[in-house]
């Protein structure tokens, strides 16, 4: 007899094995969490010129596509010209959108360069002469404060002893700190030569996938046909554009924002008569590209550059600070960002303390958009799920149980307990059949005729 296996149980026995498979693989990474961590670390840095291709190409993109869609076909129109249909002069077309886009970045870059790097240094070689300056003035203020509120000094006496051993352990320690800031300042070399090293190799790949975007595109989709149903890959292909609409509008707004609120601060700087206004704005402005944090992050290093030059000023500037974030996070952010995350403040710092704590600044900044994309796709996988409940999706209408359209479910009766009952509905002599036989009614009746 010839055995013929059942693809049925064939089906789950290799599910089966693919579950445990998975389980174990999982309990194994759990236990031995620095082993993966390690892996992925050197898995990302070998990756890392390819994915700073990706991101230049991603931010090129809207560049590119302008000069592409309607710099190039206005310059058509203007000289009477044909637009180009063969393949090939679309393509040095395109060649020439990328080059024209790259040309437009680095020019942005030298510009800045050129205007704000050499009143930054000025400003911070000012600072390291003037330092010792900055440090008698504040050594000043401080003992005119201990003079005017001798409470104050009376808790400076008590804790001096340990503010002593304090300093004495600093000093002994002098030599380590020394050799752990050589360490540091070797390993921040490498990682700037890697850096720049990834980023001009990121950005001769990001060429290559701007010419080549729309095939990159073509097979992306194939994939996804051939390996989901068409309903399932049309909501794929929904989720992309999402995603994509929530990064680009993001990165976008955040630029745009973050160099208003540098102008406005150089504005305040210069109406409060700040020292080194230029510097302290570029820092605010740099900084605010980090949602939430952002200001706070730097306002407190010109803060202490203002204390140690003039204490008052640096309560002026943080003052200033403080309601440049208000008016940001209330007026300039909804305005600009508009409803591209939709993300609740409560969510956002979640995301903030989750993307820094495992991809440092970059996981700061890009922890919200990447936060937006999996709160929208929980969000519109719950509305769909209540929808085909007959339920609504607004969270508004479950703050009370009693305002739903719930129905509760119908109590079953026992089948003895419903049969019973009917019977006693019925009456005596009666078996509930008008067409039995040996029943009459008044229309049957023969005497009736």
């Amino acid at each position: 007899m010839r055995f013929k296996p059942d693809k049925k149980y064939i089906i789950w026995g290799v599910t089966a094995f693919l579950v445990a498979a998975c389980s174990i693989l999982f309990i194994f990474a759990v236990f031995n969490y620095p082993i993966f961590a390690m892996g992925f670390s050197n898995f990302l840095k070998v990756m890392m010129p390819v994915i700073n291709g990706f991101l230049i190409a991603y931010l090129l993109n809207p560049t590119m596509m302008f000069i592409e869609k309607k710099l190039i076909p206005a310059m058509f129109r203007a000289l009477k010209l044909k637009e180009p249909e063969s393949v090939r002069t679309k393509r040095i077309l395109r060649y020439i959108s990328i080059g024209l886009s790259v040309i437009f970045v680095i020019l942005v870059i030298v510009a800045f360069i050129s205007v704000v790097i050499p009143q930054l240094i000025d400003s911070i070689k000012r600072i390291v002469q003037q330092f010792p300056e900055y440090v008698s003035n504040f050594t000043g203020f401080m003992n005119k404060t201990f003079n005017d509120n001798p409470q104050v000094l009376e808790y400076y006496d008590q804790y001096y002893a340990q503010l002593e051993e304090w300093t004495k352990g600093i000093m002994t320690n002098i030599p380590s700190y020394i050799n752990k800031i050589w360490d540091s300042l070797s390993k921040g070399i490498q990682s700037s030569i890697s850096f720049v090293y990834n980023i001009v190799l990121g950005f001769i790949l990001s060429i290559y996938i701007l010419s080549f975007k729309e095939k990159f595109i073509a097979q992306i989709r194939k994939i996804i046909l051939a390996y989901f149903s068409r309903k399932r890959a049309n909501g794929i292909f929904t989720e992309i554009k999402d995603i994509d609409r929530i990064f680009r509008d993001y990165i976008t707004s955040s630029i745009v924002d973050s160099f208003i609120i540098g102008v406005l601060c150089f504005i305040a700087c210069m109406i409060l008569r700040t020292p080194y206004a230029i510097l302290m704005s570029f820092i605010v402005g740099i900084t605010n590209i980090l949602p939430f944090f952002g200001p706070f992050i730097g306002g407190i290093p010109c803060a202490v550059i203002l204390l140690m030059i003039d204490p008052v000023q640096a309560m002026y500037f943080i003052i200033m600070v403080v309601i440049l974030q208000q008016l940001d996070g209330n007026v300039i952010k909804p305005k600009l960002f508009g409803d591209s995350t939709g993300l609740p403040a409560f969510w956002v710092i979640v995301s903030i303390l989750l993307g820094g704590g495992f991809f440092g600044v970059m996981g700061m900044y890009l922890g919200t958009p990447v936060f937006a994309v999996i709160y929208s796709y929980i969000r519109r996988a719950v509305t769909d799920k209540l929808a085909k409940k007959g339920l609504p999706g607004e969270t508004s209408r479950y703050l009370r149980s009693n305002e739903l359209p719930y129905e509760a479910p119908k109590e079953k009766k026992p089948k003895d307990e419903t049969a019973g009952a009917e019977e006693e509905t019925l009456p005596s002599g009666d078996t509930g059949d008008t067409n039995a036989p040996g029943t009459q009614t008044p229309q049957q009746n023969p005497g009736s005729d």
